[in-house]
């Protein structure tokens, strides 16, 4: 029942209301909906809850949600069902059935989302692939992004999701430093200190391992307070 009703509540962020696209800099594309297909964004566009964003270098795309704006930067990726203000009690649901996603099963195809990939010359007419971890860092800069704008929850699904889509992206020692700081910073200090934990066996530069352990320790102190 718990599961079913953390997919329910996943499920019901794709069905947000529709989005305007006010500005467009660059190569800016999208995929909308299961659709395979890239197309590119342009001023004046609707796009919906279940759309995905990819933006190239030197891009940007802004939205604009019933006077709400959003500016995606170059460099990233957004599925635009992340941009939604969300409750801790909610971000805890998502977090374990990340831990339930994350239990080793028996090895199956990719979802759509996971194997539709962007790159330099893709076109509505002709996608070219590049290597999977490309995309998997551009949602990994997107979920930054909407830390910057005050969606720290939603950063953090988007962040643990990535993980497990895009394993290469578990060696970004700076990023998973960054998101883990900001479950501490949303007072979740056991789940801020496992991921801690989780990251301690990775490689690392001298800089980011004494960054790590201070972390550790302040997170811990908070544990016995």
């Amino acid at each position: 029942m718990k599961q079913l009703f953390i997919l329910l509540f996943l499920a019901s962020t794709l069905f947000a209301q529709e989005y305007v696209v006010e500005k467009v800099k660059g190569k800016v594309l999208v995929q909308k909906g299961t659709s395979e297909k890239w197309e590119t964004v342009q001023v004046g566009d609707k796009l919906n809850g279940d759309d995905l964003l990819v933006t190239g270098e030197n891009s940007m795309v802004q939205l604009n949600k019933n006077g709400n704006r959003f500016v995606l930067d170059d460099n990233s990726a957004l599925g635009l069902n992340y941009i939604k203000k969300i409750s801790i009690n909610d971000l805890l649901l998502a977090l374990a059935m990340e831990e339930i996603r994350n239990v080793p099963k028996i090895k199956k195809s990719k979802e759509v989302k996971s194997t539709a990939v962007y790159g330099a010359e893709v076109s509505p007419e002709n996608e070219t692939a590049v290597l999977e971890n490309t995309l998997g860092v551009k949602k990994l800069n997107g979920a930054k992004k909407l830390a910057e704008n005050g969606y720290k929850e939603s950063s953090v699904i988007l962040a643990k999701e990535t993980y497990r889509k895009y394993p290469g992206t578990r060696k970004r020692i700076a990023d998973r430093i960054y998101f883990a700081d900001i479950l501490a910073d949303l007072g979740l200090y056991q789940e801020a200190a496992s991921e801690y934990a989780s990251i301690k066996n990775e490689q690392m530069t001298d800089e980011q391992r004494a960054l790590l352990e201070k972390r550790i320790e302040e997170v811990n102190l908070k544990l016995v307070h």
